[in-house]
């Protein structure tokens, strides 16, 4: 029972979370001077983009089924 409740918890939210571990590892990368700023802001970008595209799909869906 508890697996379907975090399944129920994580519907809607997966594209968001990984948006935001990538961006996470990205600023760890940076810190430690594995990446430089342009290669932050590159990965920043790349997640962001992948939040507004979820979120296109998500409303076009909801117009669609009215």
């Amino acid at each position: 029972m508890k697996l379907q409740q975090l399944r129920d918890f994580l519907k809607g939210k997966k594209t968001y979370i990984t948006a935001a571990i990538g961006i996470l590892g990205a600023v760890i990368a940076w810190s430690d001077h594995q990446i430089d700023g342009v290669g932050l802001a590159a990965t920043v970008w790349a997640a962001l983009q992948t939040c507004f595209i979820r979120a296109g799909i998500n409303k076009a869906g909801a117009t669609d089924q009215q």
